[in-house]
């Protein structure tokens, strides 16, 4: 049973936090304040909340070490809850339970906060202390960011707030200290972690990037009328349009400008340009495959069912997207490649977490309701 006059301080801050028994509402200075986040630390450095098996030793963390994860991450939901309140409040109405809502797994937006400050302390911790086994000491930069990392992250809680978890400064440094030394070591990981591009980079079918650039012109076999109905044309227009098509095949095949022969037909032709990889063939198959068929500077004529195309294909020596995929591709495998070697870090750490994890509630941790 603890001491009396811990209760008692325990009483005294939630007293002066929120006037409890219907006292009028005193005002306490910064000062007042920051003594209650000095007495609240020392007993959250008592307040064992994880303990880590490695190796056949057990360490602990305890509360006093995951004020940082444990503020931040209860800071990030109210943060999401004022951008989207509007939104809740027309799906929920004015008196909402944030807390309390549910996603499509059932899993409560309390519990999956805190459940993501607890792989957090995880993934921090798991690189601590391999970063402590290496012998690793936090580098100059890292130290020199120690003091406006720690006063920048204190800024973003009231006087009130950091009293109610015990945030003070010598503890959210203490958590830098941590953070940052993880944050060191992952660099160094992330710095010496190699993969073969080259056998990445022949993964990647070149092939499939191969760039078509195409012009075409073009005649309709039919009409449509205003309710985009089929209107067939007459024999002799029909036989017309046959003459016009062959006519710009054989013209353009022989070295004549599409543009030249596009202004022998303007009225019942039309043309444009055509590019396409052969990953997307499928955008227009039956064209993309005849265009295909050509080499560079052939022209040949595609017929379908609603019209008449001479086709010519200007390049096909470009590979468009090709780098860029290779690069997609090199990401990819270091990315997978890093998240196993975390895993492997992260698997020979076992992270139990005890009752007095169990009892924070999100909500209710520095959050002080006005």
């Amino acid at each position: 049973m603890r001491k009396l006059r811990t209760v008692t301080a325990l009483v005294l801050v939630f007293a002066a936090l929120f006037c409890i028994g219907g006292c009028r509402k005193r005002a306490l200075t910064d000062k007042q304040y920051e003594e209650l986040a000095q007495k609240q630390a020392e007993r959250n450095k008592k307040n064992v909340l994880l303990r880590v098996t490695v190796a056949g030793q057990t360490h602990e963390i305890t509360e006093y070490d995951l004020v940082y994860v444990l503020a931040l991450n209860e800071h990030s939901a109210l943060q999401y809850k004022n951008e989207q309140n509007d939104y809740f409040v027309s799906m929920y109405g004015e008196n909402y339970d944030f807390w309390g809502l549910k996603d499509s797994n059932g899993t409560t937006v309390r519990d999956g906060y805190k459940e993501d400050a607890f792989k957090t302390a995880v993934y921090a911790y798991s690189l601590y202390y391999e970063a402590k086994a290496a012998g690793l000491e936090l580098d100059e930069a890292h130290r020199k960011n120690l003091a406006s990392a720690t006063q920048n992250f204190m800024n973003n809680f009231t006087p009130a707030e950091r009293a109610k978890c015990g945030m003070t400064e010598e503890c959210i440094r203490s958590n830098y200290e941590v953070v940052f030394l993880a944050d060191q070591y992952e660099t160094i990981l992330k710095q010496t972690f190699t993969i073969d591009e080259e056998a990445i980079r022949k993964t990647v079918n070149k092939e499939d990037y191969r760039t078509y650039r195409t012009r075409y012109l073009s005649i309709a076999k039919y009409d449509r009328d205003e309710s985009y109905k089929k209107v067939e044309f007459s024999p002799e227009e029909q036989e017309r349009r046959k003459n016009a098509i062959m006519d710009a095949y054989k013209r353009t095949k022989n070295g004549e400008s599409m543009e030249s022969v596009y202004e022998s037909y303007k009225d019942i032709m039309y043309g444009g340009i055509s590019e396409f990889t052969a990953l997307n063939i499928d955008s227009d198959p039956d064209y993309n495959q005849a265009a295909m068929k050509l080499k560079k500077g052939e022209t040949t004529l595609f017929e379908r069912d609603a019209s008449y195309y001479v086709i010519t294909l200007e390049d096909n020596t470009q590979y468009q997207g090709y780098e860029e995929a290779v690069a997609a591709a090199i990401e990819t495998a270091t990315n997978t490649g890093l998240s196993g070697l975390f895993d492997n870090i992260n698997s020979k750490y076992d992270f139990a977490r005890t009752e007095a994890w169990d009892s924070i509630k999100y909500g209710e941790y520095a959050i002080v309701t006005k």
